[in-house]
């Protein structure tokens, strides 16, 4: 019905238009030169309009030729999906085993009839950077953008894989941002990402992404204890290199978690930093209840070592310590040092004394023997400086030696 209707509406309306002809005639004159040529204006424009459905119909039949003799010799060059798909696994394979420059060949001369061009061009992307064609990679991973626009991830990363193969971290660290753009999470961007802050020691950017790095990265737990000691330590030699001195440090030292704040070797340095800064009493401070509430022999023994504090107040400090721990040698060592600052030689000979029974030391060997030479009790001295000289020395092996 609806096709029987159109063909009445037509023919009604042919027929109008042929009786509206028929009653307003008309005539176009075209003059060329001495030439002229007369015809109706109807007449004119029904040949118009036949001479453009023929130039439609020459310029689709001349098009559709053109692309089929495109296609056939784009068959004959590159060769078959068959072929393509056999060329592309034998690239593969090139790739696979370094070969590279097959697998830049076949890899990239079979992209178009590919069945996943995408991977062709991602693999002789790399090949041609493996062959120090960077140019050459730069626009293969273009054509691989071309021929997949939604695998932006994908051409990113390997982007990324190739700037940092070749050292251009500062790029390799803006690709990757981009990467994170289109997937925050992803675990591969966030490890790369790792990498690229530690080599270009941007400890700020890596801080921003050590808990996405905590949720989703693939290192053990111990890896990230590392980064995130590393992490810090950096930050603190860094404020420590600041021109606003001990705030920068105090300030750094205050943003690093709690759990955190007891590290020994965090501790260590902020410590050092103080003391550098002229903080001396800040300083004995921090290392007091860091040992009141976690006791750690590395830390004893800075304590000891504290320059400008009150030397009679942390002797007295750590002689309480020694009653929950008589058979500490770290402790029994800095008192023997404390016991010296205070000028107290005797305390101090029976301190290191104690100390060489329980458990002999270079250093304890050290400082008795320093002691016993400013106490003139030379031949002692002697005696302990070889002690502790033969403790720092390897295990000796057995060898003759001369007779007297």
């Amino acid at each position: 019905m609806k096709y029987f209707f159109l063909f009445v509406v037509c023919l009604l309306g042919g027929t109008w238009f042929y009786q509206w002809v028929g009653d307003h005639p008309s005539y176009l004159l075209v003059v060329v030169g001495k030439t002229s040529v007369e015809m109706s204006l109807w007449f004119a424009l029904v040949c118009l309009l036949l001479l453009l459905f023929l130039y439609w119909v020459s310029h689709r039949i001349l098009i559709g030729g053109a692309r089929s003799v495109g296609k056939q010799v784009n068959r004959l060059w590159v060769g078959s999906e068959r072929r393509a798909q056999k060329n592309t696994s034998a690239g593969l394979l090139s790739f696979i085993e370094g070969d590279w420059r097959p697998a830049l060949r076949r890899l990239n001369r079979s992209a178009p009839n590919a069945q996943a061009p995408l991977l062709n061009y991602l693999a002789a992307a790399r090949s041609a950077y493996e062959l120090g064609d960077e140019q050459q990679a730069n626009a293969l991973l273009a054509k691989a953008e071309k021929a997949d626009p939604n695998a932006g991830l994908a051409i990113a990363l390997a982007q990324a894989r190739m700037q940092m193969l070749g050292k251009k971290y500062e790029s390799c660290a803006a690709t990757l941002e981009r990467a994170r753009k289109l997937a925050p999470k992803h675990p591969v961007v966030l490890d790369m990402l790792r990498q690229v802050y530690v080599h270009l020691q941007d400890w700020e950017s890596l801080e921003k992404i050590l808990p996405q790095l905590r949720r989703q990265s693939t290192l053990s737990e111990e890896e990230l204890t590392e980064l995130t000691s590393l992490l810090y330590r950096k930050l603190l030699q860094r404020a420590g290199q600041s021109s606003s001195g001990v705030e920068a440090i105090q300030a750094v030292w205050h943003q690093i978690p709690k759990q955190w704040q007891s590290h020994p070797e965090l501790l260590l340095i902020y410590v050092d930093l103080l003391e550098r800064e002229g903080e001396s009493s800040a300083a004995e401070v921090v290392l007091r209840k860091a040992l009141q509430s976690d006791w750690n022999d590395q830390l004893i023994l800075r304590y000891g070592l504290l320059r400008n504090t009150d030397a009679s107040r942390q002797l007295l400090k750590a002689e309480g310590w020694v009653k929950e721990r008589p058979g500490n040698s770290a402790l029994l060592l800095t008192l023997g040092r404390l016991s010296m600052r205070n000028e107290l030689w005797g305390k101090a000979r029976d301190y290191f004394d104690h100390c060489l029974k329980i458990q002999a030391s270079p250093e304890a060997y050290a400082e008795m023997a320093r002691l016993l030479a400013n106490l003139g009790e030379h031949e002692s001295s002697t005696e302990y400086y070889q002690k502790g000289l033969l403790m720092t020395a390897d295990q000796l092996p057995e060898l003759p030696m001369p007779h007297h």
